[in-house]
């Protein structure tokens, strides 16, 4: 097996371990963050799918906060050599023997490629549809570079991929591939929401106003919560909170946030503070916007992804002023219910997925795309690899 460069100037090939697939495989090419911040292009293959697999073609990949994580090289459960891309729309190419669910062509989102073992489709959790639990597990497929397997093979920033069928949900008419790609993130926050309790009459700060606190500025204002402030220090992303309804919105890098969040709540605090930013100084700040009594009456909610691998928490602070705290990265509880949930929510127009993707790439551009994001280049919100 070979690859080519698109990263660096110069192409050139380099021989790496070969390996081998039983049937007659699909072959193509996928990148591979083999060092931080240098990817590479494989040509790789795929099986023919097993029983209760699909092969899809992939149309739209979101480039999640995580990918950028693991193309920095600071991703704590994506070990490099690893494949970016797991939020993606596709058309299913081939189905299993077993298959009565899905047909070729049909437009589906697919929960998560490459991250996960591939349930066995027959034991009694996967009858009852709970694949997560699935105790039959197999690895799935990959290969080697330099002797180290690729771990989140294959990429959703690919042409293909494949996996269980249980992990594909049929897109509903009016929703485009677009849109589907940004089913995992709106699916993660639905499910945060739920477990923080946040609702009618509640009142909440999200810091961070990048895809994940958009999504959730959208989500907690559909639950019914009465005040959303928003802090972020990136002018064009507070521009779109405010367009998505924030009703208060704060720049940090010219007043103090939690002054501006205690002016806005009559200096009560709010009920739920949504930390997206996955900055131990955001959390602090978080805490003292919180209802604050002995014991804390408000809930401190951590969805961001912490870069650095040793922080130190005041943890008297934390057990003073929030009276709970919830703590979730990515899709678990409710997996099913919470992806159904957000693509019922964008084929009912009840969230604006076009206002945050902002652009549309080709696979070939990947590392400019990833790169606008960490930048943060005027403009850049939601980036998808489309095919």
């Amino acid at each position: 097996m070979s690859f080519r460069s698109r990263a660096g100037v110069e192409s050139f090939i380099l021989v790496v371990e070969p390996f081998y697939l039983i049937g007659l495989p699909l072959r193509f090419s996928s990148p591979v963050v083999v060092r931080p911040y240098e990817l590479r292009w494989f040509d790789v293959e795929l099986p023919d799918p097993g029983p209760y697999e699909a092969v899809y073609r992939n149309r739209a990949c979101l480039i999640c906060g995580s990918d950028l994580h693991l193309y920095k090289g600071l991703h704590p459960y994506a070990p490099l050599p690893a494949c970016c891309g797991h939020e993606v729309a596709a058309d299913v190419v081939e189905v299993g023997y077993k298959v009565s669910e899905l047909a070729e062509g049909d437009r589906v989102y697919i929960s998560g490629t490459g991250a996960s073992p591939v349930p066995c489709g027959e034991c009694l959790h996967c009858v009852r549809g709970e694949a997560s639990k699935c105790q039959n597990k197999r690895a799935p497929v990959s290969f080697s570079v330099d002797g180290k397997p690729v771990s989140r093979f294959p990429s959703g920033f690919g042409e293909y991929t494949y996996g269980h069928v249980a992990s594909a949900y049929r897109l509903p008419e009016g929703v485009s591939y677009y849109e589907a790609a940004v089913a995992t993130d709106l699916a993660y926050v639905i499910g945060v929401v739920r477990r923080s309790g946040a609702g009618i009459g509640d009142t909440a700060a999200i810091l961070g106003a990048g895809p994940i606190g958009l999504r959730a500025l959208e989500v907690v204002r559909n639950a019914g919560v009465s005040k959303i402030i928003v802090s972020e220090p990136v002018g064009y992303r507070l521009d779109c909170a405010e367009a998505l309804g924030a009703d208060v919105i704060v720049d940090p890098k010219t007043v103090d946030p939690v002054e501006a969040v205690l002016a806005a709540t009559g200096g009560d605090g709010v009920d739920y503070v949504f930390d997206t930013a996955g900055s131990l100084n955001a959390t602090m700040q978080g805490l003292k916007m919180l209802k604050t009594s002995m014991g804390g009456l408000g809930t401190l909610v951590l969805m961001g992804l912490y870069e650095e691998p040793d922080l130190t928490v005041n943890l008297s602070e934390l057990m003073y002023k929030a009276g709970r705290i919830v703590a979730e990265w990515g899709v678990r509880e409710g997996r099913s219910r919470n992806v159904r949930d957000a693509l019922h929510m964008m084929a009912e127009k009840r969230v604006n997925i076009m206002k945050w993707i902002t652009h549309r790439m080709p696979e070939e551009k990947a590392v400019e795309a990833m790169m606008m994001l960490i930048d943060k280049e005027e403009g850049a919100i939601g980036v998808e690899i489309v095919h």
